[in-house]
């Protein structure tokens, strides 16, 4: 879709683009598109019923089990991330709550959410250089609960500033809730997790930060504490999710309902600003994008690359005289949609049927074979090297 969005060779604006039939007829958690074009009479680019090709592709009109959310219906979806994590999370939300709660989720978060509990907490504008930042980030330490897809859905959202904090310590920990279980809600466990982090470790490290200008080169020693920490927290997860396995199986065994382990995907990060003046912090997530996939798949975790997803939107936007859509770390719609389509059949990839030795079928987790290890080949080299190479 972001290939599409760029693929029209005029001055078409974003209202244009993201109205082609084929996004039209795809992107997911967007009521607004059946709209079509402003002030078009709810026509495409093409000028076709921008309803009636929204309603095609299964987005409204129909039963939560007969369109794509299906993977969703009486699902509990919860997502540990920034700021850019609430913009997925708002769009899940978008088809209940409607697009005015997608456009006004940092404010709702902020006044009707729970702060966390079992951290230190951060004031707004503090400065916490034991830490290795200073800034309002803290204000965002809240966890947040809302309806989802079907009954008993549930969409929650729980910040993440860093790879492994405090919070983590207790989160993933034998007295936290994955551990000791959800207060209220007995064995259960969310039956997705994300989980995406990286942005703020490069933001606050590098003098190129909003809240960092008291820094005079970029703060490395807490740029490698954070890598450090990604293995440590995959391993945190991994045990948490094994357990709930543990304990659905011997629940499993007194009722002969065999309920799947959640599902778990590690999102990497969209850059900050990704042009001239975020250089060293654009570079900084990508090494985190990097190191955080590659751990999650030694974990044997699912990834959804949104860093890539994101920079194949917005490249017709980098370094031009009239971008498309505004270059900033909160990207405008429809990137966090396409970034929740894309979440959102990757759940459906990983969801398959699976038959118990009891003869009862459950949803279960797919993933890739472990091939036969061999010796890795060097990187690959250009056919023709330069002179004197």
């Amino acid at each position: 879709m972001a290939d599409v969005f760029n693929a029209p060779g005029g001055d078409q604006d974003w209202d244009e683009r993201v109205h082609q039939d084929f996004i039209t007829e795809n992107l997911g958690f967007a009521p607004w598109m059946a709209h079509g074009i402003h002030n078009s009479g709810g026509l495409t680019m093409t000028n076709r019923n921008a309803k009636e090709i929204y309603e095609a592709g299964g987005w409204t009109g129909k039963q939560v089990k007969d369109s794509p959310y299906d993977i969703l219906n009486h699902k509990w979806i919860y997502m540990f991330g920034d700021s850019t994590t609430r913009q997925v999370w708002a769009s899940f939300a978008a088809s209940f709550q409607g697009n005015n709660f997608e456009r006004n989720a940092k404010e709702w978060t902020r006044h009707y959410c729970n702060k966390q509990s079992n951290r230190v907490h951060h004031v707004k504008g503090g400065h916490f250089d034991d830490e290795g930042w200073r800034g309002p980030c803290g204000v965002n330490e809240v966890t947040c609960h809302v309806s989802g897809f079907g009954d008993k859905g549930l969409l929650s959202f729980d910040w993440k500033h860093f790879p492994f904090e405090d919070y983590d310590s207790w989160f993933w920990g034998d007295k936290g809730p994955w551990m000791a279980g959800f207060g209220g809600e007995g064995t259960r466990r969310p039956d997705m997790l994300t989980i995406q982090f990286g942005m703020h470790s490069c933001w606050h490290a590098s003098p190129q930060g909003m809240y960092s200008s008291h820094l005079s080169e970029i703060n490395s020693t807490m740029i490698e504490d954070h890598i450090a920490k990604i293995s440590i927290l995959m391993a945190a997860i991994r045990r948490a999710v094994d357990h709930t396995a543990e304990v659905y199986k011997n629940e499993s065994d007194a009722t002969g309902i065999m309920k799947p382990p959640p599902m778990v995907v590690i999102v990497t990060s969209g850059s900050t600003g990704m042009g001239d003046n975020a250089t060293t912090i654009d570079n900084c997530i990508l090494r985190f994008n990097r190191v955080a996939s590659i751990a999650a798949h030694q974990f044997g975790f699912a990834v959804l690359e949104r860093g890539e997803i994101e920079r194949r939107l917005m490249f017709k936007s980098l370094f031009s005289p009239q971008p498309i859509l505004t270059v900033d770390m909160h990207l405008p719609q429809p990137a966090q949609n396409i970034i929740a389509t894309c979440l959102l059949h990757l759940f459906t990839c990983l969801n398959r049927t699976v038959s118990s030795s009891n003869g009862v079928d459950f949803e279960g987790i797919r993933y890739a074979k472990k091939r036969a290890s061999r010796k890795r080949l060097p990187p690959a080299r250009p056919l023709h090297s330069p002179p004197g190479a």
